[in-house]
């Protein structure tokens, strides 16, 4: 009987699965290759092995090959590239590209032309109007494409009823008797007419535009927009206002007296208590209430010979101080006895 160690049957499932990998990883990526709005060109790869980056070179007819100017990236993978178009009439040509891995693998492969694989920009700019005298609806569009005019064709449905679709060959598009109350959702796709060389691609459905009440729903962005600026400038005026009040709180300005005083100057000419009004009870109120009697007082000048007399009390000195006075002053003595004796020899 023949043991097999499960460590061995590990080893041998691994390698199988790392072989089936590389062999896989020899697979034509498959490159799927469209013009954008006959802008660029852009090409996608369907990698075997996600986890690798993958650099890719193209070119067309009688034009030297150029690595990607500009890839596309997913999950910090190459998946894609762009390729800007010089011309477009380059989509008539051949147009070849190479795929390389990281371990030098390259793939190639060659296009007839990618007429076909022309894929424009949805329309833009829809608007609906309606006609209230014959009941006409009318929507218009806009294109960036740059073909002429008559190399586009417009694919016009409803959303309410998506059986309803028309294709069109200018950007405007009518309904006749329609009720004006009746919701229409219009959507919008182009693709290049098969006077120009068709192409099997549509762009994508525009964005849609509804009717019934007169507006698009790009009129209605453009209200939102409107009632949110006059928001946003009402709430900065309102933070101004609170912010300079704040300013006055923290730093008050200084008054200035000149504008209280010019009533004190002009109206009462200069009387303060006119311009204070004060009452009558108030004024009153200050005023004495009782009578004091006058009385005069003279000051009377000892002459330098009299001697000191005594001090007579104020009412006696009241009394007579109309009077001149009678009494000699007696002469002043000495002090001292240096002046006494300054007398005696003399």
């Amino acid at each position: 009987m023949t043991y097999i160690h499960t460590s061995k049957l590990y080893f041998g499932l691994l390698f199988l699965i790392l072989s089936f990998q590389q062999c896989c990883s020899t697979v034509d990526p498959s490159v799927q290759c469209k013009i954008i709005n006959l802008e660029y060109v852009e090409c996608f790869w369907h990698p075997n092995i996600p986890t690798m980056n993958y650099t890719f070179s193209s070119a067309f007819l009688h034009d030297p090959s150029q690595d990607c100017p500009e890839y596309i990236m997913e999950h910090s993978y190459t998946v894609g590239c762009r390729i800007p178009l010089k011309n477009p009439d380059q989509r008539f040509t051949p147009f070849s590209t190479n795929v390389s891995t990281e371990r030098n693998h390259t793939f190639a492969k060659t296009f007839n032309s990618i007429k076909r694989k022309v894929q424009l920009n949805p329309p833009y700019n829809l608007s609906v109007v309606w006609n209230k005298q014959d009941g006409t609806l009318s929507l218009q569009w806009n294109s960036s494409s740059p073909l002429p005019k008559n190399c586009e064709v417009y694919m016009v449905r409803n959303q309410k009823d998506t059986r309803q679709s028309s294709n069109v060959t200018g950007t405007s598009y009518s309904l006749s008797q329609v009720s004006q109350n009746k919701p229409y959702v219009f959507q919008v796709r182009s693709t290049v007419a098969d006077v120009c060389s068709a192409s099997d691609l549509w762009s994508d459905w525009s964005v849609p535009v509804e009717s019934g009440t007169g507006n698009s729903r790009q009129g209605r962005w453009q209200w939102l927009y409107v009632v949110l600026s006059v928001l946003l400038l009402f709430l900065l005026g309102l933070m101004l206002c609170y912010c300079e009040r704040k300013k006055i709180i923290l730093l008050p300005v200084v008054p200035d007296p000149s504008k209280n005083l010019q009533d004190l100057f002009h109206k009462h000419d200069g009387n303060v208590e006119s311009w204070v009004h004060i009452s009558r009870e108030l004024k009153e109120a200050f005023e004495p209430d009782y009578t004091e009697p006058s009385c005069d007082v003279c000051e009377v000048t000892p002459s330098c010979d009299a001697g000191l007399t005594p001090v007579a009390s104020p009412a006696s000195q009241t009394d007579n101080c109309d009077e001149p006075s009678t009494e000699k002053e007696p002469a002043d003595e000495p002090s001292t006895e240096e002046e006494r004796a300054g007398q005696q020899s003399s």
